[in-house]
């Protein structure tokens, strides 16, 4: 008897659904997608319990007869190629004939469709993948597709789909980009009968963008076109630079009217904002492309979300000039930039010898840089800097040198001596470890104190957004943040942990929104504690090119020296480079 056996249809197609239904917006994907293919000028999405227990697409388009009904539903059936040649020029969002029978072999399927010259429709009802009643349909033209009860029969699938505001958040996130890419079609989402999100279909992207984002934010977006001749015309929106995310989830790419995940366009964007947005921040746009069909492979991944561009270098640096071109056409200058024809290299301005402070205690020895001989200085990964693990200190004394402040670089930079030569400390990196570590206090506890604000900030948010900050409500109440939900895609700030500076509650906000919604991120409180407080202590610091008093720069160097790791920022950068009395000796060939 042979080893190898051929499966049945039914096992077949639940593992071919499997490539193609990841999760309930795949099989909203799928049905719209099926729908724009079919001209519908209108078309509604309406789920339930986040699309787990039902799912409904309507739309206008051409419908189907009883007999393309019945053939729509058998795998690799498909009116939108006929062989092998039409595969590199594919100019509709479905082809393979996969999406209804794999919707269909994991779920409980009813079909309505009619065309506009028929007197009457057609039904299906299709269970596990299998046609258990038909017959004539009373409805308008187009097709109606309910999905109910997904992965009822796949219970290995089912068990890892997220919570129901989840799933929801996810499908209401497709919705809107695939409204992005046709804002000529009015599409129309619910979810649990409650109206989310609606395009007009005028033809606008930044209608589209408007009505999901809000016209706060639209207001902010910059128009983007450039063309490359023929086979490469770039449209769309990039936001202004006081207008960035914490990660890149919000750089939409479109391709020839498709939605899709690329990682070269995104880079591009990027690219055109760099040195322009703080470090870690991201830009917010929509970019469009349309390119000839045969320098572009869509049959590249299962739910074709991914594709294969010609001439990537050239798509490349075209997206980038692109963007680039809206910015500086703007004249858009970095937000806090000062321009100066001539800075200093040294504040002007007499220094006065201080006296030492923070002296070591009577009878302690102090040791910065243990383990190493006087006039040495400590190995570490980049010349100069002071290791974040390499000191190791008398618990019982100071772990900061004993320094005298001598005066301000550029000014950036704190300029000290102390007792084996020259110290210059980051200004903003220590700045940032004294408030982190005071944010840091302020969150610890279980159950944080608020600040209530004078002036309660609203905070306009996306389905997604919304429903993912509502999902840690109580988490975030018990770090001190007060929020009130005031509709659907608004979300009021009233208080914040205490000591954080008021006028910054919508960027916590949008931090912990970024950070939550990281692919496969499942943080701890203690994680999201530390990257809040590091993100305000950020946010809130001084900035470099910031004059400072002598009294202000001595009253930092006295906070760092009593923080618990004075030596690093929280995000790892060194606050301090020290250089030894013998490397100065060795730089000025002293013997």
């Amino acid at each position: 008897m042979p080893k190898i056996v051929i499966l049945d249809e039914t096992t077949a197609n639940q593992i071919a659904a499997g490539e193609v239904v990841e999760r309930p917006a795949s099989v909203v994907k799928e049905l719209v997608e099926n729908s724009l293919d079919a001209g519908a000028s209108t078309i509604s999405v309406e789920i339930e319990q986040g699309g787990l227990t039902r799912i409904v697409v309507r739309d206008n388009g051409c419908g189907m007869d009883e007999e393309d009904a019945q053939l729509a539903l058998l795998r690799h059936a498909t009116s939108k190629i006929r062989g092998p040649a039409d595969l590199s020029r594919i100019t509709t969002l479905g082809f393979r004939g996969e999406a209804l029978p794999s919707i269909a072999a994991v779920s409980k399927l009813t079909l309505k469709t009619r065309t506009a010259t028929a007197d009457r429709g057609t039904f299906l009802e299709v269970e596990g993948g299998k046609v258990i009643n038909s017959g004539p349909a009373a409805l308008a033209p187009g097709t109606i597709v309910t999905v109910e009860n997904l992965f009822y029969n796949t219970p290995a699938r089912k068990k890892y789909m997220k919570s129901p505001g989840t799933e929801g958040g996810v499908v209401g996130d497709y919705v809107f980009r695939l409204a992005l890419a046709r804002p000529e079609v009015a599409i129309r989402f619910t979810h649990n009968r409650r109206q989310v999100f609606a395009s007009l279909g005028t033809g606008k992207l930044l209608d589209v963008i408007a009505s999901f984002y809000g016209s706060e934010l639209a207001r902010q977006m910059l128009p983007v076109e450039d063309c490359s001749g023929d086979w490469l015309q770039i449209k769309g929106y990039a936001g202004r630079l006081t207008l960035h995310r914490s990660n890149r989830r919000q750089v939409t790419v479109l391709i020839n009217g498709r939605y899709v995940y690329s990682s070269l366009v995104t880079m591009a964007v990027c690219e055109a904002y760099h040195t322009l947005l703080p470090a870690g921040r991201y830009p917010v746009a929509v970019i469009s492309l349309s390119v000839a069909p045969e320098l572009l492979d869509v049959n590249v991944h299962p739910a074709k979300l991914e594709v294969r561009l010609a001439r990537e270098r050239e798509v490349s640096e075209a997206v980038t000039r692109a963007v680039r071109k809206a910015l500086m056409g703007n004249r858009l200058v970095i937000p806090g930039a000062v321009l100066r024809e001539h800075e200093p290299d040294l504040r002007e301005e007499p220094l006065p010898r201080v006296p030492r402070f923070f002296p070591p205690e009577a009878g302690r020895q102090q040791v910065l840089f243990p383990d190493h001989p006087p006039h040495s200085l400590p190995p570490t990964g980049s010349e100069g800097y002071v290791a974040e693990a390499a000191p190791v200190y008398d618990h019982a004394g100071p772990s900061f040198p004993a320094v005298e402040y001598l005066g301000q670089l550029m000014p950036t930079y704190l300029l000290a001596t102390g007792p084996d030569g020259l110290y210059i400390i980051d200004q903003h990196a220590a700045h940032e470890r004294v408030l982190y570590e005071k944010y840091l206090a302020a969150l610890a506890g279980p159950g944080a104190a608020s600040q209530m604000l004078v002036l309660p900030v609203n905070v306009f948010l996306t389905h997604r957004e919304a429903r993912l900050l509502e999902a840690h409500r109580e988490f975030l109440a018990s770090l001190g943040f007060v929020l009130d939900f005031f509709s659907q895609d608004t979300v009021v700030v009233r208080g914040l942990p205490p000591d954080f500076p008021p006028g910054e509650g919508e960027s916590y906000l949008r931090d912990i929104i970024g950070y939550l919604d990281e692919p496969g991120r499942s943080p701890s409180r203690e994680d999201l504690v530390h990257h809040l407080a590091a993100q305000a202590a950020c946010r809130a610091a001084i900035k470099a090119g910031e004059g400072l008093s002598g009294a202000e720069a001595r009253s930092l160097l006295e906070q760092l020296a009593a923080a618990g790791n004075p030596f690093t920022c929280p995000h790892g950068r060194p606050t301090i480079i020290h250089v030894s009395h013998h490397e100065l000796a060795q730089r000025f060939k002293r013997s």
